[in-house]
């Protein structure tokens, strides 16, 4: 029988590597961050879910300000209640959260949801859509556990969170910008697995991460939009841990080249 010490390593394995798609470095800084303590973050006074570092106490009263609606907006647009307590973590420095995340981005869950104050660097509009879109992964992330969530197509982890955070993490490129990339023929192409190890990211299709991000999103409007019911039940039947391209054929009656290869002809007659 597996060791409880046996046991702990794969569960790190399995969050890191569904956490993470940025390269090696990353896998072993993030197994590495898992283990780090949050003791020394303090609880939020107005909402108990809030909790902060030392020294991020302002960083947090923004966020107890609009973290509830956020909540609710996952709960809404997800079309079910978070499944465990939420929590989120705000980091003093952009130093601290590369130490308790093990990447330096803005945002980001491991077992815990983190912030840096770098999502602060555009307005509280923008912090409040990355807090929404991490909790977009927080939300499936609970339901069907680490393994599962590794197994999902990249672009559609992405493009779900940016899709019902309006905009989280994609506010540097425009839906205009994006219509154009996608007519000159710079897309991303939409597969229907993760991969353990190995996921595509915004660089294998040569993009930046916030056009991927709102090329995705869009994506994910079209299917809302084309079909509210089926895209209804794509995302529970996801959430129930049913397999992606199960779930899609179920939902839409489609398979992924169909969708979008409709998707490109509505933008490019747009």
């Amino acid at each position: 029988m597996p060791t409880v010490f046996f046991k702990r390593l794969i569960c790190i394995v399995l969050i890191t590597v569904s956490a993470s798609s940025l390269g090696g470095c990353t896998f072993a800084r993030q197994s590495i961050a898992i283990l780090k303590s949050t003791d020394h973050f303090i609880t939020h006074k107005d909402d108990p879910r809030v909790l902060f570092e030392p020294g991020a106490e302002a960083y947090a009263n923004k966020i107890a300000l609009f973290f509830h609606s956020a909540v609710e907006q996952i709960e809404k647009e997800q079309f079910r209640p978070f499944a465990k307590p939420v929590r989120v973590y705000i980091c003093a420095s952009r130093a601290s959260f590369t130490r308790m995340y093990g990447a330096d981005v803005r945002a980001g869950v491991l077992t815990k949801l983190f912030l840096s104050p770098r999502i602060f660097d555009y307005g509280d509009d923008v912090a409040r859509r990355y807090l929404t879109h991490e909790l977009s992964h927080l939300h499936i992330r609970d339901q069907i556990g680490n393994y599962k969530m590794s197994r999902l197509p990249f672009w559609f982890k992405e493009g779900l969170a940016t899709y019902v955070s309006d905009g989280g993490g994609a506010h540097t490129a425009t839906e205009q910008q994006a219509m154009d990339f996608i007519k000159s023929g710079n897309s991303f192409v939409p597969n229907e697995t993760g991969g353990f190890i190995i996921q595509n990211t915004p660089s294998n299709w040569g993009l930046r991460p916030h056009m991927f991000y709102r090329q995705s999103m869009m994506f994910m409007g079209y299917l809302a939009a084309t079909n509210k019911a089926g895209y209804r039940q794509l995302l529970l039947d996801i959430e129930n841990g049913e397999r992606f391209s199960t779930a899609l054929q179920t939902a839409y009656d489609k398979d992924l080249d169909a969708l979008w290869n409709a998707f490109l002809d509505e933008i490019n007659n747009a």
